[in-house]
């Protein structure tokens, strides 16, 4: 599908989906935790395809060389169709799946004083919005760190920062594609939902984006840089995604790629819709890694693995670390479960499991989905924060790791992490800790979590209110706890933010990127969005990068803080953006008013939920 035929003004005629839409029905032969759900064959060996695709090596400076002679035009406006995924009633999940029971006795784990999450080690401004005529909603905000640099790929860019800040390059994401081909029809005609991760098996980073949106137009791209420099030249291949077993043609095309990598495999998930909008079933490639290390070419094997009953909807593979005894991919079951799918003989032809069932704590999945509040807007302008589909899953040490986002007890929408053992119950899985990430007022949404090698889990998030702009978030879970720190700024937004282009919905996100710097395997690096300063009266989006290291030692108890709503592992906490006392000493004062007093940029609020200047130091 190109750009043209998504511009803004067909947005009206393509509403997301509404009501109960055909969908994939997993059966349950028990439902309780620990049984395999789905009948039939309980493993699958999925078809194994070799086929030449299109394919291309090239740096970007190449790339920026090519870019005015490309085929293909720049976008208009865009807004990246969301297709939501069909519900079933009240506070249940995926459509079609029981509510387990019974329902954990203890929905989240308590709080215990804390200090802040650690404090910034540094920080900067990564991608922004583009210009107003080539602007896109969301960006989708994806982000790798590797050994030296940083990169980012959004809905609208590709690029390259160094780690102290230092944009390197930068090019269109259509630009990053465009050898692929733009035309109507071809690979990197509308590219959208880019995933990116560094591969610390290989020193690669590895990346895929969606192009074409629309069977037979449907392609799932894949690259993976030459060396863990991404300004050397990165290998580029184009798989159709509305074909089964690269032959068939189907009138299913692929939605919301998911992207994971082991010590031997590369792992993309879609979601796969027809031409109506009406969901199909989830499909999944495994693509075999040597291949694409090693002299690269155009022919290629991968494994397809797409029966309604195996792959589920918005499935996110794991980014595995260590020698793991399988793939693991997460996804909702119900509102009182996880689905835990496992592939194994990942070294050989790989053999995809039913999934099992894990038990979680209840959450609420309403439909619709409420909007997050913000300030200077009212309550009829919220930002859009979608579903409670999975947003990203992490293997290490023997456990998987996975955060959404759902609807909190008292209508906020908030954090939900897990960490489950999936060598529990035979091999069924298990949750060891799980908790939620909330606050009284503010809204968290579209998180990513990472895992260092001391098992710390670090979770970046957007957030808002109705007494702040849509800012960055972070927090970690420390081992020793199994509770989240108290939330601490990254970004605080700069103003409201509404952006439509006419599609009816004030889109945000769709994800975020929160991860572990390879250089140290202890530091976490996230990137998140915020909304900026308007510019000729339209709503600006930005991101942000920032860096923070846990301590290595557990720090001591604080005393309790003042009473609010911060079950799961989230205290209610004072808003500052350093997130300390303004009255620990006179010296302290003056240093926090300097700035403000000198530039006269902002001026400090004390009124409950106002948020002070956050200092970002330079990396």
């Amino acid at each position: 599908m190109n750009p043209r035929r998504y511009s803004h003004e067909r947005r009206v005629a393509r509403p997301f989906l509404r009501g109960i839409v055909p969908a994939v029905v997993i059966l349950f032969a028990v439902a309780g935790s620990g049984d395999s759900v789905g009948s039939g064959p309980t493993t699958s060996t999925g078809t194994q395809v070799t086929k030449t695709v299109p394919f291309v090596r090239e740096s970007i400076d190449e790339i920026r060389a090519l870019a005015p002679f490309r085929e293909g035009t720049v976008p208009e406006n865009r807004v990246i169709r969301f297709r939501r995924l069909p519900r079933g009633d009240g506070a249940t999940g995926q459509a079609d799946v029981p509510v387990a029971a019974p329902v954990l006795a203890n929905p989240s784990l308590a709080s215990s004083p804390a200090p802040l999450a650690p404090a910034l080690d540094c920080s900067f401004a990564g991608l922004g919005n583009p210009p107003h005529g080539q602007d896109v909603i969301p960006p989708d905000t994806m982000g790798a760190a590797g050994p030296n640099h940083l990169v980012s790929l959004l809905n609208s860019d590709f690029g390259v920062f160094s780690k102290s800040g230092i944009l390197l390059q930068k090019v269109s994401l259509q630009n990053f594609w465009a050898s692929l081909g733009t035309a109507e029809g071809e690979p990197a005609n509308f590219p959208f939902d880019p995933k990116i991760l560094y591969d610390q098996y290989s020193g690669r980073f590895v990346t895929v984006t969606l192009g074409g949106t629309d069977s037979p137009d449907s392609w799932v791209m894949v690259a993976v840089s030459s060396t863990s420099d991404p300004l050397d030249p990165w290998d580029k291949w184009a798989i159709d995604a509305d074909r089964k077993n690269n032959v068939t043609q189907t009138t299913n095309s692929a939605d919301y790629p998911g992207l994971g990598v082991d010590q031997f495999n590369i792992y993309i998930t879609a979601n796969m819709f027809d031409g109506n909008g009406g969901a199909q079933y989830g499909k999944v490639w495994v693509i075999p890694k040597p291949q694409l290390l090693t002299n690269p070419g155009a022919t290629i094997t991968w494994f397809e693995f797409d029966a309604a009953n195996r792959t589920g909807f918005s499935r996110q593979p794991a980014h595995t670390f260590g020698t793991a005894p399988a793939e693991y991919l997460v996804s909702e079951g119900s509102s009182t479960q996880m689905l835990l799918t496992r592939i194994d003989n990942t070294s050989g032809i790989p053999v995809m499991h039913l999934p099992t069932l894990v038990l979680i704590a209840q959450y609420s999945s309403p439909d619709p989905f409420p909007g997050a509040p913000q300030l200077g807007l009212g309550i009829d302008n919220t930002i859009d924060t979608s579903d409670t589909r999975v947003l990203n899953a992490v293997y290490r040490n023997g456990s998987v790791w996975a955060t959404h986002h759902v609807v909190g007890p008292g209508g906020n929408v908030e954090v939900a992490w897990y960490r489950i053992d999936p060598a529990a119950n035979s091999g069924s899985g298990a949750v060891l800790a799980q908790g939620r990430i909330r606050d009284a007022v503010r809204w968290y949404y579209y998180p990513s979590i990472g895992v260092n090698q001391d098992n710390v889990a670090a979770i970046g998030f957007s957030g808002s209110s109705t007494t702040e702009y849509a800012g960055g978030y972070y927090t970690i879970i420390r081992p020793s706890s199994g509770i989240a720190d108290p939330v601490s700024p990254l970004k605080s937004g700069e103003a409201p933010y509404y952006k439509t282009f006419t599609s009816g919905t004030n889109r945000w996100g769709d994800f975020s990127a929160t991860m572990v710097d390879p250089s140290d395997d202890t530091s976490f690096w996230t990137l998140q969005e915020y909304a900026v300063l308007p510019v000729s009266g339209i709503s600006q989006w930005g991101t942000w990068w920032g860096k923070f290291t846990p301590s290595t030692t557990e720090p001591p108890p604080q005393p309790p803080q003042s009473a609010g709503d911060g079950g799961g592992g989230c205290l209610s906490i004072t808003r500052s953006g350093t997130g300390t006392s303004f009255g620990t000493s006179l010296f302290s004062i003056g240093i926090l008013l300097l700035p403000a007093l000198a530039l006269g940029l902002r001026r400090f609020s004390l009124r409950r939920g106002r948020t002070a200047p956050i200092r970002h130091p330079l990396c």
